[in-house]
């Protein structure tokens, strides 16, 4: 697997990607109580500008990321992290992680980088608990603008096709929303955040 990201990695940080962790932190902290108790993974999580925020207030985080460019500065952030005892850190794909014992899965700005995203919907149903919580924040349908010219399999996403892909996969859609509008290179993008959850039946 080509890692797109290898030469981005440890410039990864900007202002502009630290602002949008930031504010997808703080949309899905609206409609998600993370406790002591729960065990969850951030798929894409990059150098974990979103993850590690979420970390302090949950039992167990999983980190997971097929760049592994990324996960070596994860890796290192971490370093030193009273977090990290209970960090686990993957580098692969979601396909991967086979136990069903996940309570909250969230990604930010990685699911228009899967090109299948509804086989990886379906495995992640397939490893979250009964009622367990499935967040994605990326971008609305963009004309390809937006990565400046690289190939990505979606520019952004046609929010009520996600949901239904999300649907087919026993993944209720609970909540959308629009939380954010940026502007790059003269063009303004928004961002969207879709929370579906498992059936509880096991």
């Amino acid at each position: 697997m080509v890692d797109y990201f290898k030469d981005k990695a440890k410039e990864w940080d900007s202002p502009m990607k630290i602002e949008m962790a930031d504010k997808f932190i703080a949309e899905m902290l609206k409609s998600v109580n993370f406790g002591v108790d729960l065990k969850v993974l951030e798929l894409g999580c990059g150098t974990g500008l979103a993850g590690l925020q979420i970390a302090p207030l949950v039992k167990s985080i999983i980190f997971l990321d097929s760049s592994t460019q990324m996960i070596e500065v994860l890796k290192e952030k971490i370093e030193g992290l009273t977090i990290k005892d209970r960090s686990t850190v993957i580098n692969g794909t979601i396909d991967k992680y086979t136990t069903q014992d996940i309570d909250v899965i969230f990604s930010l700005m990685a699911i228009h980088h899967i090109e299948n995203t509804q086989k990886t919907f379906e495995h992640i149903s397939s490893i979250l608990k009964p009622g367990g919580l499935f967040v994605i924040g990326d971008l609305k349908e963009e004309d390809g603008s937006f990565h400046g010219g690289e190939y990505v399999p979606h520019n952004g996403f046609n929010v009520q096709q996600l949901a239904q892909q999300l649907e087919n996969s026993d993944l209720e859609v609970v909540t959308t929303a629009t939380y954010n509008s940026m502007n790059k290179n003269g063009s303004v993008y928004e961002q969207f955040i879709l929370i579906s959850k498992k059936s509880n039946q096991a």
